[in-house]
């Protein structure tokens, strides 16, 4: 019986060690794209989805960045901030990512950005907890997650963060997770975004999917961030 037993381990110790090996080296595998992570997610129409946490998989290669400051007054006060903006090309399509910073001492807290304009484009919601590690970027890693995502007019996609748990707005002091928009566009264009309750930023300046070649003063705001980089990152001790 030992003379077997050593001679079945003997015979299977390559395959153990050859599976063993695959075992360990897989956990790599099961980390995809964001685009393969949010595919076939929505919305679309007028269907509402929760978006699905990409946390983890990649995020492809950073096209452009852009960060915008917001100041708005309701009857509350006056809420302010910033929505930050890039794209990535994921494999040849793009994805569009914003992140929503209210201010320490803003009046009233955010409860939806809303992004445009994605019409004739395919759209799949998803997010991601740890825009502090997306180098090039100004995001940071935020608290708070989309609760909702739907599709308005066919063309403005809104993230909801206090629907259906009004808990969930992103307060005075605190940053969103970083949300995103997986599109099939193969190219992208200066657009615009919003956040608001009670009162509303107006448009800001983001990104959207196009199907023309970028613009010239598109990609010169890939440049423009980075160079705010240093200057944004001081900005926000005094939030």
């Amino acid at each position: 019986m030992k003379t077997l037993m050593i001679d079945i381990s003997r015979r299977y110790a390559p395959i153990a060690a050859t599976l063993l090996i695959a075992l360990l080296c897989g956990s790599a595998a099961f980390a995809g794209t964001i685009e393969s992570c949010a595919l076939g997610n929505g919305p679309s129409g007028t269907n509402t989805v929760f978006p699905v946490n990409c946390t983890g998989d990649t995020s492809g290669t950073l096209e452009a960045w852009t960060s915008s400051a917001f100041t708005y007054t309701s009857t509350a006060g006056t809420t302010s901030g910033f929505v930050y903006s890039a794209v990535y090309d994921d494999g040849g399509t793009m994805d569009f990512y914003y992140q929503v910073v209210n201010s320490s001492g803003s009046a009233t807290s955010i409860a939806q950005l809303s992004a445009f304009d994605f019409v004739g484009f395919t759209t799949n919601a998803a997010f991601i907890t740890n825009g502090g590690g997306l180098t090039g970027t100004g995001f940071e890693n935020g608290t708070v997650a989309p609760q909702l995502t739907n599709v308005e007019s066919g063309t403005t996609v809104n993230f909801d963060f206090n629907t259906p748990l009004e808990s969930g707005v992103v307060a005075p002091g605190e940053a969103s997770d970083v949300v995103i928009i997986s599109t099939n566009a193969k190219n992208y264009t200066l657009g615009g975004d919003s956040v608001q309750d009670g009162g509303s930023s107006g448009t800001l300046a983001a990104f959207q999917p196009s199907s023309a070649v970028p613009e010239p003063t598109t990609l010169g705001l890939l440049g423009l961030g980075l160079i705010g980089l240093a200057s944004l990152r001081r900005r926000r001790f005094s939030r």
